[in-house]
């Protein structure tokens, strides 16, 4: 479990010069142009708009008290701050990766789909016919993601002094799994994700690390992590069926 954590999360580093010796960035170019767009303007709404609101709702005017409360109070506002930035930084995050979904991936779609292929997988075809239906059941299965999430969100909430720790690995298992979900979507039928994604929990939390992590490096973190993650969730995949076949 720990060894395929760790490969989840190592995976992307190399992913560099995986994309420059199968030269892929040049299909990069306009998937990082639009995630650069999301960057920028998902950064200037936080830094700009939230920042400066936390800052507001949570001000107190405690110039007339005694120093020790104004020490206190100040203590207060500084452990609130960071409790509300980080769950509106993680709100922000997930927002992030649904738009890369939404607006980047279709244009990536061709990056993944040429991995695939030069690792044997033979990529799903949808008939005109089936299309809407496909969508349809697209739509749903991330609903239902997304309720399970929130649902595991809120009985975090009573884990007390672990709710941190396990809201960042379960958040990060999340992030992961989306990313496999790019794979997944080209091999299979949505009511099939959940078994696909049975195989690859363990790289999903690794991969989900990783972009959590790197996101923190200005801007670059931020506009790299779902393009690197993405080429690494579909490199771990194959990676993953070769060691276990069928899966």
């Amino acid at each position: 479990m720990f060894e395929r954590l760790g490969r989840g999360f190592s995976m992307p580093w190399n992913t560099f010069s995986y994309m420059t010796e199968k030269r892929l960035w040049g299909h990069t170019v306009f998937p990082l142009v639009l995630t650069a767009a999301i960057v920028v303007a998902l950064g200037f709404v936080f830094w700009f708009f939230v920042l400066s609101y936390v800052d507001n709702a949570i001000k107190i005017d405690a110039n007339a008290w005694p120093w020790f409360i104004k020490w206190f109070i100040s203590l207060f506002q500084f452990i609130v701050k960071i409790v509300i930035v980080y769950f509106l930084f993680s709100v922000l995050l997930n927002i992030y990766i649904g738009l890369f979904a939404v607006v980047v991936v279709p244009f990536l779609t061709p990056v993944v789909d040429r991995i695939l292929q030069s690792e044997g997988f033979t990529t799903l075809q949808i008939k005109n016919s089936e299309l809407f239906g496909y969508i349809v059941a697209t739509i749903w299965h991330m609903l239902k993601r997304l309720l399970w999430q929130i649902f595991i969100s809120l009985l975090l909430l009573f884990t007390g002094p672990f709710q941190p720790v396990l809201n960042f690995f379960f958040g990060s298992y999340f992030i992961g799994r989306s990313y496999f979900e790019i794979v997944f979507d080209l091999l299979g039928r949505p009511k099939e994700f959940n078994r696909m994604a049975q195989n690859v929990r363990s790289e999903a939390t690794g991969l989900g690390i990783f972009s959590s992590v790197i996101v923190f490096i200005p801007f670059i973190g931020a506009l790299l992590a779902p393009i690197l993650s993405t080429v690494a969730a579909t490199r771990l995949f194959a990676e993953r069926a070769r060691a276990k076949p069928g899966a």
